[in-house]
């Protein structure tokens, strides 16, 4: 017989004597797996072999030594000649496997017990490297030879055939997996920092192919290339960790493994501010700008838009005379006006003018019939403006420049004027509330104050001319209240700064806390006033809300990936399709693993 090299379950080479290879190897799998002289440590599915993987079973000091027995069985010189007796006949067919089984115990012997094969750190981290390259590289075979043997498990199923499976196609993992053989160390990991070292060079292989092609296209190469760098690591961290909580389950090591692999991303995201709505300041500086340079292109209105806006703010009288006569001031203005249109067009910045002065001196008229004329000549001027084309323009050759740029002037100073009717220092409505909130002497009206300035708003059809319906909606959210803010406010009613009845009950509950020691009687007044000030949080963030809708004109988009996260999630997700051998057993990544285990 010759000596041969085993490699046993550990990872550890063993010498056996046997008649050839795969004898040697078939004595050693029925040493570890069928009744033998020793016992194995108990190993849990899908962990790693501990330092000690067995332990030899005791033998007594009488006993005969292993080297003994093999010289009785092959017929040598016993060291008791009463023993001669009973050797079993070299005829016996269960001779061989007897001698196969005593010369591994022999070779397992002359090892010391836990001793285990030399590795180190870098060894099996960069051998983790090149698996996820490989896994990578051959990922779109594997995926298709999964497709088709699940196919043929169908078909076997339906038709009773025997389609066998296709094992290990050419161009899949394991063709790379043997073309960087000479990098990929057969040790396994020896201890937990290992396994971790292992596992995180899988994801940082495996990320290294998508991610590197998309480093060539992009704006930010290297910001991405540490994010994804970063996104492997926590992927590997986690799905190891996984394992080591739930050695085996393929399902939560995939689901680890993502959520590991999104942390950067998800950090990345909740670190950028979100999108905000323009300050009144920045709204005012916008539109004096746009102002300014619709005054220096020189655009007037054209003779016919001229004649049309006179005759809407000689309109605004009527056509009964008493009207004149009984509102002389306003009567005046309407026809110096619409003379004056009539006879030389103005620029467009004169027509501004002109909206102004009817503002201060008709619209604020102490007369209320004046005064209501006053307010239909300036929204006549502003429907005009508003309805401005380029046709309705002279003086420029860039009419269409013009009538945009004003546009988004009037645009921008309207949101400026319904923006400080809520959120004016001290004239708006919410201030309005605040204070009258706070002059109750306790401030637990907050709630109720800045809803009553809200509701009048809502009920006035001047204020809330000129707010869009998504607006309108907030509002109404505002005065009326969610459910959970109604909640809110109703146990805030037990707070002690809502008002002296429950400042009265606190100051009842201390004492009796004071005579009882039993600090429960507190837990209605601290529940009543974490409850006001979550509602009155609530409310504010609502009428914060509204503030930038108003700003904003329009709701602020949601907080959208950016085209560097969306990148470092492509990667991930086929980083993830080239998911590690050691998941599953059939397959080496999650499209093939989870078709297959279906």
């Amino acid at each position: 017989m010759a000596i041969y090299e085993v490699q046993g379950p550990n990872g550890a080479i063993y010498e056996v004597d046997a008649p050839s290879k795969e004898d040697a190897a078939s004595a050693l799998k029925r040493a570890v797996e069928g009744d033998r002289w020793w016992e194995e440590a108990p190993i849990a599915e899908g962990s790693s072999v501990p330092d000690r993987w067995w332990e030899e079973a005791p033998i007594a000091d009488d006993d005969l030594s292993i080297q003994q027995m093999l010289d009785l069985i092959q017929g040598s010189s016993a060291p008791d000649k009463s023993l001669e007796t009973a050797r079993p006949s070299q005829d016996d067919p269960s001779i061989q496997e007897m001698l196969d089984m005593l010369a591994l115990a022999a070779a397992a012997k002359k090892k010391r017990v836990g001793e285990q094969p030399e590795t180190s750190m870098l060894e099996q981290s960069m051998s983790g490297v090149n698996e996820g390259i490989a896994g990578i590289l051959g990922a779109p075979v594997d995926i298709m030879t999964g497709v088709i043997n699940y196919g043929s498990r169908g078909v076997n199923s339906l038709f009773g055939t025997d389609l066998p499976p296709i094992t290990d196609a050419f161009g899949g993992s394991g063709t790379f997996e043997d073309l960087l053989a000479p990098t990929i160390s057969n040790v396994q990991p020896q201890n937990t920092a290992q396994r971790y070292g292992r596992r995180i060079g899988q994801e940082v292989g495996a990320m290294s192919v998508p991610g590197g092609a998309m480093l060539r296209n992009a704006k930010a190469p290297l910001a991405l290339g540490a994010m994804e760098t970063v996104s492997a690591v926590g992927s590997g961290v986690a799905g190891q960790t996984s394992q080591e909580i739930a050695p085996g389950n393929a399902t939560v090591d995939t689901i680890a493994s993502l959520a590991g692999g999104l942390s950067p991303v998800a950090a990345s995201r909740a670190l950028r501010p979100s999108p905000k709505a323009p300050s009144v300041e920045m709204l005012k500086a916008e539109a004096d700008a746009a102002y300014e340079e619709v005054r220096n292109s020189g655009a007037t209105l054209s003779p016919a838009s001229a004649d049309a806006l006179a005759g809407r703010i000689s309109g605004t009288l009527g056509e009964r005379a008493a009207t004149r006569k009984l509102n002389p001031r306003a009567a005046i203005a309407a026809d110096a006006l619409s003379k004056d249109l009539r006879s030389a067009p103005p620029t467009i910045a004169e027509v501004d003018q002109v909206r102004q002065w009817v503002g201060k001196n008709v619209a604020g008229s102490n007369e209320a019939g004046e005064r209501a004329i006053g307010v239909q000549m300036k929204n006549a001027i502003d429907n005009h403006l508003d309805t401005l084309t380029p046709s309705d323009v002279s003086g420029t050759n860039r009419a269409h420049e013009v009538v945009s740029t004003l546009q988004g002037a009037r645009e921008k100073a309207h949101r400026v004027h319904k923006s400080q009717l809520f959120e004016a220092e001290d004239t708006g409505a919410i201030a309005k509330g605040l204070r009258r909130a706070a002059t109750t002497g306790t401030g637990g009206n907050e709630i109720n104050a800045i809803r009553q300035n809200v509701r009048r708003v809502l009920e006035n059809p001047k204020l809330r001319r000129g707010f869009s319906e998504s607006e309108l909606k907030a509002m109404r959210e505002i005065a009326d209240g969610t459910p959970t803010q109604n909640a809110l406010r109703l146990l805030g009613r037990l707070a002690p700064t809502s008002g002296g009845l429950p400042l009265g009950g606190f100051a009842g509950a201390a004492a009796g806390v004071g005579a009882t020691g039993n600090p429960l009687l507190l837990a209605p007044s601290v529940i009543g006033q974490g409850a006001k000030m979550l509602g009155e949080r609530s409310t504010r963030k609502a009428i914060s809300g509204l503030g930038e809708l108003i700003r904003n004109g329009k709701p602020l988009p949601k907080k959208a990936a950016s085209d560097l996260e969306n990148n470092v999630i492509a990667a991930l997700v086929a980083q993830q399709m080239a998911s590690p051998a050691e998941r599953g057993n059939e397959a080496t990544n999650a499209v093939v693993r989870a078709l297959l285990e279906r």
